[in-house]
């Protein structure tokens, strides 16, 4: 308990930080606690406690579109806001009694580690690992590796990777044809080793801290459709989605035009989450989410790449928020023929021959640690403790030698941390 209050409170002091952002948290997070104690004896209080803080969310997440000056949105509103949503809900289905302990609840939605980029752990299974923690030197080993892989990730992969994605992005006039699809391709592994780097520092702290959370990526580049790509990806996210729009909705129970319209809304609800400019990118993939399956080959290869490709050009609308100039630089690809140039010309795009190098090495890296991650993971848990303090030395100088941070460079934020 003990333990438990000094993580809340280091959380608090760290969120403190933002200001107003920290009120509207602390409000939220008294508010929720006394409809949680309200709901199973007036069970209108979900919808009317759902409702409001989904039209919050909804307001921020399109005000871009609203007359007047932009609000700014609370840091972590997103992940905390759904949280709170699936509480009320799970209480309101009987799921499990009201938290009475207001510390135990405020940790919940507070807990620093993942309030600002997930996962979106449900309230069953957060209270479950807060009151099962369990702090080992065997766990903590385990913690230190994973959070170290994660500041691999994003300091040795994804931090190059922003200066080539953000150098094409930033001039669209410029860079077309053969530049927007390497923008395409390499901002779908720098958004995976920026978000999974992030999930993992924060897998990676929680073990250390003897908190066991759950898993947010399954290797979603090796998806073979859609469907399945869907099932590895932000997987809380989706967890969440099918659990309280989906399902709710009917899912696939009512014939193959309601789950249709069910799909189609669940993923309507992924683009608004993330935001007002990237609806169309939520119904594309609801669309591709439905039919995916459809499309597949014996060929598992042949599967991987198609799905990578098509994840890939619809990452264009998080590369360039405008809808219309999104399109416009994925029809590029097909209408401007600008491969020479390209290729002449990729050395200049802000990275070094040595960059270059160190990318390449680490990105096969990150390829051969999906494809064989479940038995790698198996064989670390089966050495013995100096094998696993050689394998933290070992990552952490590769972090400090290969990574890209000090005096002249700002590391940039996680990506999810914007949602």
């Amino acid at each position: 308990m003990i333990v438990n209050l000094m993580i809340l409170m280091a959380g608090l002091a760290v969120y403190a930080g933002y200001g107003i952002s920290f009120l509207y948290l602390l409000t939220v997070t008294l508010l929720s606690y006394l409809a949680g104690r309200l709901i199973p004896r007036h069970r209108w209080i979900m919808w009317v406690s759902a409702g409001l803080q989904a039209l919050i969310l909804l307001l921020l997440r399109l005000q871009h579109w609203l007359p007047r000056r932009p609000i700014i949105a609370p840091v972590g509103i997103s992940y905390f806001t759904l949280q709170i949503i699936a509480y009320h809900a799970d209480l309101y289905r009987g799921r499990y009694e009201p938290e009475k302990n207001l510390l135990r609840f405020g940790l919940f939605v507070t807990y620093l580690p993942h309030i600002f980029m997930g996962p979106i752990e449900p309230y069953g299974s957060m209270r479950a690992a807060l009151e099962e923690r369990h702090i080992t030197g065997d766990g903590f080993l385990k913690g230190a590796v994973r959070s170290l892989w994660g500041l691999f990730q994003k300091l040795v992969i994804a931090s190059r990777l922003d200066v080539i994605v953000s150098g094409i992005a930033g001039d669209p006039e410029r860079f077309k044809g053969a530049y927007a699809l390497a923008a395409m391709l390499l901002y779908a592994v720098w958004l995976y080793a920026d978000f999974s780097g992030g999930i993992d520092i924060v897998l990676g702290v929680s073990r250390m801290l003897g908190i066991r959370m759950s898993e947010n990526f399954d290797a979603p580049y090796f998806s073979q459709s859609i469907p399945e790509f869907w099932r590895r990806w932000h997987m809380t996210l989706g967890g969440w989605l099918r659990e309280y729009v989906y399902i709710p909705l009917g899912g696939g129970r009512r014939g193959k035009l309601r789950k249709f319209l069910n799909t189609m809304a669940a993923f309507l609800v992924s683009g608004v989450w993330h935001g007002g400019g990237y609806l169309l990118w939520g119904l594309l993939h609801g669309v591709l989410v439905f039919f995916g399956d459809k499309f597949k080959t014996k060929s598992r290869i042949w599967n991987r790449a198609v799905t990578f490709l098509l994840v890939s050009f619809l990452w264009s609308f998080f590369i360039w928020p405008d809808p219309a100039v999104a399109l416009g630089m994925a029809g590029s690809v097909f209408a401007v023929h600008n491969y020479n140039v390209f290729f002449a010309g990729i050395g200049g795009m802000g990275l070094s021959a040595g960059d270059w190098a160190v990318l390449g090495a680490a990105c096969l890296l990150l390829w051969l640690y999906d494809w064989k991650s479940r038995s790698l993971k198996a064989g670390f848990c089966a050495c013995s403790p100096a094998a696993k303090l050689g394998v933290i030395g070992l990552l952490a100088l590769a972090v400090l030698t290969f990574g890209r941070y000090g005096i002249g460079f700002t590391a940039s934020e996680f990506i999810y941390s914007r949602f």
